[in-house]
């Protein structure tokens, strides 16, 4: 599963269904590709199931696949890492596609959900799956560890690719699940590829996993029946600073807990290390009963999410009108309007 950014929540992908596009494709510069949605449709119905699981649709070539039922876009990795000057290549030895692209390598292997990013364990937004004796991912992958956005236009049909800032790191997600008794939990814990540091990076990460099962058998210790959900989602993120979410329910009552870095610093950071003494008052009044100065995200635009304390489970979001709050001197730069 991909991390979700802050400000857009969508649903979990869709399985296959009927209805299936083919689109043609080209590379219009080093780091940008369009493709274009053909006249002609080709629906699942067309084609057929081999005997080793693969999927044959038609006479179609190795070209990408757009669902319109279920708004699935499926892309050929092959096709699409090469031609924005990456590369695709099987290992024999661990018997895994091996998709690399600018510093970031991603070892899978098709309908499995379990892949390595950079060395690091991870969980995929879906499984990969082979179509045509094509290796197909969905678009959320390429998008989540290359591109940054997949843009589909539905009106024009055209899909266009766009590489990100590769000094912005990529937060992906290990999944954790566990079931005992009546009781059970899944995790999604933060992995984070492409700092500069990477011994830093690796001891984030580090703490991330052993802070989320120590979170995970503390839940589980319990007798009573019950389960245990969190999702990860990403607010700010660039080369200074990562705002993490981790939002779910325990028990039936909502969950909501945040991780700030400064990565200049190298350093975890609370609203104290942030804010102007009169925007921290204002802060700790918005945020209500319980409410301390590690409880706050950031998102992808840099405004301010307060995890508001006691019983109240809601989050409090401060306006850029008005309520904006004055940053301290060293993370000005990272509210500056966009």
């Amino acid at each position: 599963m991909t991390i979700k950014k802050l400000t857009v929540i969508a649903a979990a992908g869709a399985v296959l269904l009927a209805g299936a596009i083919g689109l043609s494709m080209s590379l219009t510069s080093q780091h940008e590709m369009e493709m274009e949605v053909s006249e002609s449709p080709v629906t699942q119905e067309e084609g057929t199931t081999n005997a080793d699981g693969s999927k044959t649709l038609g006479d179609m070539e190795n070209i990408p696949l757009y669902y319109d039922e279920t708004e699935k876009l499926l892309l050929p990795l092959r096709n699409v890492m090469e031609g924005l000057g990456g590369s695709v290549v099987w290992n024999k030895e661990t018997k895994m596609t091996e998709v690399a692209y600018r510093g970031r390598t991603l070892a899978l292997q098709a309908g499995k959900e379990q892949a390595v990013l950079n060395g690091y364990d991870v969980t995929l937004p879906a499984a990969a799956e082979i179509i045509n004796g094509c290796l197909y991912a969905d678009e959320a992958l390429i998008s989540a560890y290359y591109t940054g956005e997949v843009d589909f236009n539905t009106e024009t049909r055209q899909v266009t690719l766009q590489t990100k800032d590769n000094t912005v790191p990529v937060i992906a997600v290990k999944v954790l699940t566990g079931e005992k008794e009546g009781r059970a939990y899944e995790i999604e814990v933060p992995v984070i590829v492409g700092l500069n540091d990477t011994k830093y990076e690796k001891n984030l990460n580090e703490g991330f996993l052993q802070e989320m099962q120590a979170y995970a058998e503390d839940y589980m210790a319990a007798d009573a029946a019950g389960l245990l959900k969190l999702q990860a989602k990403a607010g700010l993120c660039s080369k200074d600073f990562l705002s993490i979410l981790l939002e779910g329910t325990r028990d039936g009552s909502s969950v909501k807990f945040a991780k700030n870095f400064d990565l200049l610093g190298q350093k975890a950071v609370t609203l104290e290390d942030m804010l102007e003494e009169g925007s921290l008052e204002r802060a700790k009044i918005a945020g209500g009963e319980g409410w301390t100065a590690d409880r706050f995200c950031l998102t992808a635009d840099g405004g301010l999410i307060l995890l508001k304390g006691g019983e109240d489970s809601r989050m409090y979001y401060w306006t850029t009108e008005g309520e904006q709050p004055e940053w301290k001197g060293a993370y000005q730069p990272l509210f500056s309007k966009k």
